[in-house]
């Protein structure tokens, strides 16, 4: 799960929100931020801050975290960039002001994607697939047969009755 951590002060209190890749929130996949409840995720009170401020989301493709500008009259500075439109990445040491509300990004952990699971071998077309048996022992892999499944594995002797089913190209 990938995360960042915001700080920031209001009204001299230092206020911290961890922030999730795949938190609940009043949008699925995004946290808002401003001052309206019903709106947002993230509340201040802070009258420069918009309604609806902004909106801070994981793109599982770039594995980043981005900020999103919801206001076009009240846009957000982030790191130094006027954010009046689109999308702008966040990395650790960020800082977003909304308003007179300074936030800074003080942690940023990314955990990759998981990877699909492999996929079965492909030595060519479908056509130049076959089954194999696999020895338990040795794991020798022997051309696939009802007889061969009765034998002992020819390289070790070992009983092929538990042996594992792979595929394997044709000769």
């Amino acid at each position: 799960m990938s995360e960042l951590t915001l700080q920031w002060s209001e009204f001299g209190q230092t206020k911290t929100q961890i922030l999730r890749d795949q938190q609940p929130g009043k949008q699925p996949g995004r946290i808002r931020l401003g001052r309206d409840p019903a709106l947002c995720d993230i509340l201040f009170q802070e009258r420069s801050v918009s309604g609806l401020h902004v909106e801070i989301f994981f793109q599982p493709q770039a594995q980043q975290f981005f900020i999103r500008n919801l206001r076009l009259q009240n846009p957000p500075l982030v790191d130094g960039t006027l954010l009046r439109q689109g999308d702008l990445p966040l990395r650790q040491g960020s800082r977003i002001r909304l308003g007179r509300i300074e936030l800074q990004v003080t942690t940023m952990t990314i955990t990759p994607a998981p990877q699909p699971p492999a996929s079965f071998p492909t030595t060519g077309p479908p056509s130049t697939l076959a089954y194999g048996l696999q020895c338990p022992q040795c794991h020798h892999v022997s051309a696939y047969s009802n007889h061969a499944m009765k034998q002992d594995c020819p390289m070790c002797g070992h009983s092929m009755a538990t042996s594992n089913t792979v595929f394997i190209g044709k000769p």
